[in-house]
């Protein structure tokens, strides 16, 4: 039987971030590979890119018409047109031709007046030196840095790259992460043979949040690898944490981590690597872990939906955002006038789940229920108003600030 973990020592959410990023310091090490530039959308680049090419990489007709020598249209007017001969005062030139000496202009086809099927054309303005012609490295020089480090590369940079004559690029590795659902009560839905609508029977739990880590580590640029369901079995687990760590970049292991007499999270993770917290200052995910294995950040989530998902956010989704070189863009918040007095504990932090909606003119703010388990009242919330340590109570009617869970 686990020893129950009844008396965790909560550390404030940013504090517990810090020093597990401190822990991790020299270990959390992105790795990078070369793919071709064609393969490359949403990826992220190492390193700066530099042209390879100039472009264009030769002096090119900017419209179609007439390439000409500039010169010789000087003081060619309405009054004083100017007749060409092909081949001695001009070429036709489509656009991207080249335009070579000892021609240096472009005339646009718009412009010109055609005489003797075509052979002689007639002007009627001047035109100067390389009017209607894109020099040499106009668009883009050699050397010239195309994208930034940490560019998340998109399809309009795709075809800069291969302009500037770069067809392989230097990017982020994508990290595995492993992620492991446990317990002996759960059910596998998706793989059972349990027909749509059967209800399970009592005792068991049909098992979801793996299958969301799955879409958050997509979204967050990872490759997740979901293990079938590991039953409460102290060696067992054991086992597959400590194999998962020499392999992935990341261990992911829901449920275990709490009080319960089966919850052998913890202790595992202690005998096989160190264990940097357990227990921080949020409600919902107070007992989440954080430790390392073999060098590799071990993550143990809480079993509650709400707070597996909160989680996965507030811990997991920076050590991803160090692994694939992706920035975590901060969170969009509005104001909202409260429609009901929220009670917190001022010793956690809270995130109360906030309905929205356009009220008498104004936007009001309705907080949900607030049981972890209640995985519902997060696809209903469109943001967390966040009670912070040390708050205990907003009143009805105040304005409160909710950060938005989808801009």
């Amino acid at each position: 039987m686990a020893e129950r973990n009844l008396n965790l020592k909560l550390t404030p959410v940013e504090e517990a971030l810090s020093k597990y990023l401190s822990a991790l310091d020299g270990q959390l090490v992105p790795k990078f590979e070369i793919i071709s530039v064609e393969e490359s959308l949403g990826r992220v680049t190492s390193a700066p890119v530099c042209a390879k090419l100039n472009s264009p990489h030769y002096n090119a007709a900017a419209m179609d018409g007439i390439a000409v020598k500039a010169l010789i249209t000087i003081n060619t007017s309405e009054s004083n047109p100017l007749e060409l001969i092909e081949g001695y005062d001009f070429i036709n030139v489509n656009t991207g031709d080249a335009v070579c000496e000892p021609y240096n202009a472009v005339i646009m086809a718009e412009d010109l007046i055609y005489e003797d099927n075509g052979k002689k054309i007639k002007i009627t303005k001047s035109v100067f030196p390389n009017q209607h012609v894109r020099h040499i490295g106009e668009s883009i020089k050699i050397g010239e840095e195309i994208l930034s480090a940490k560019h998340k590369i998109r399809p309009v940079d795709i075809g800069m790259l291969l302009t500037a004559g770069i067809t392989t690029i230097e990017v982020y590795a994508i990290p595995k992460v492993a992620i492991f659902p446990t317990g002996s009560e759960i059910i596998d839905i998706c793989a059972s043979n349990l027909p749509m609508g059967e209800v399970p029977e009592a005792g068991k739990i049909i098992e979801s949040n793996s299958r969301m880590y799955e879409a958050q580590v997509k979204q967050a640029g990872g490759e997740p690898v979901r293990f079938a369901t590991i039953p409460d079995n102290f060696d067992l687990l054991k086992d597959v944490i400590t194999k998962a760590a020499a392999e992935f970049d990341m261990v992911l292991i829901n449920a275990g981590s709490s009080a319960g007499t089966e919850d052998f999270t913890v202790q595992v993770l202690r005998e096989i690597g160190e264990v940097i917290i357990h227990g921080v200052a949020m409600k919902p995910g107070k007992p989440v872990i954080l430790a390392i294995v073999n060098g590799k950040p071990v993550i143990g989530t809480p079993g509650y939906p709400v707070s597996a998902f909160l989680s996965f956010e507030t811990f997991a989704l920076p050590i991803l955002s160090v692994l694939t070189g992706r920035s975590i863009k901060p969170k969009q918040k509005i104001e909202a006038v409260l429609s009901e007095k929220i009670t917190s504990t001022p010793k956690q932090r809270e995130y109360v789940r906030i309905r929205l909606e356009q009220l008498n003119g104004q936007l009001t703010a309705f907080p949900l229920t607030r049981h972890s388990g209640i995985a519902m009242s997060l696809v209903k919330a469109d943001g967390f108003c966040i009670l912070d340590i040390g708050c205990e109570c907003i009143e009805a009617g105040e304005t409160v600030s909710i950060e938005l869970i989808e801009s």
